[in-house]
């Protein structure tokens, strides 16, 4: 048998960003409890755009330059796990 790991969040689902816990770790499932029961279960995958939860390396980057534009990345091959800056094209790799 595998291990599991639990995260309780309290008060609903409205303020979870489940791409971030995508972005973490895409082979886990997200049970949702309502009065003890499992009420629903999602399944989470590598999200294809992410919004500041990484940020550019490249310090060409105009979000280097610009302090209030978003870190924009989008998944640019999956198999990989390989992210791209929107702006300037730098890859980032988990």
């Amino acid at each position: 048998m595998g291990k599991k790991d639990i995260i309780k969040i309290e008060g609903g689902m409205d303020h979870i960003n489940l791409e971030i816990l995508g972005y973490i770790d895409h082979n886990i499932t997200v049970n949702i409890i309502r009065d003890n029961e499992i009420v629903e279960k999602k399944s989470l995958s590598l999200p294809k755009k992410i919004t500041n939860i990484i940020q550019c390396k490249n310090p060409r980057c105009i979000t280097s330059i610009e302090q209030g534009l978003p870190h924009v990345f989008y998944l640019s091959d999956a198999e990989k796990e390989t992210y791209r800056c929107m702006y300037c094209e730098e890859k980032y790799s988990r």
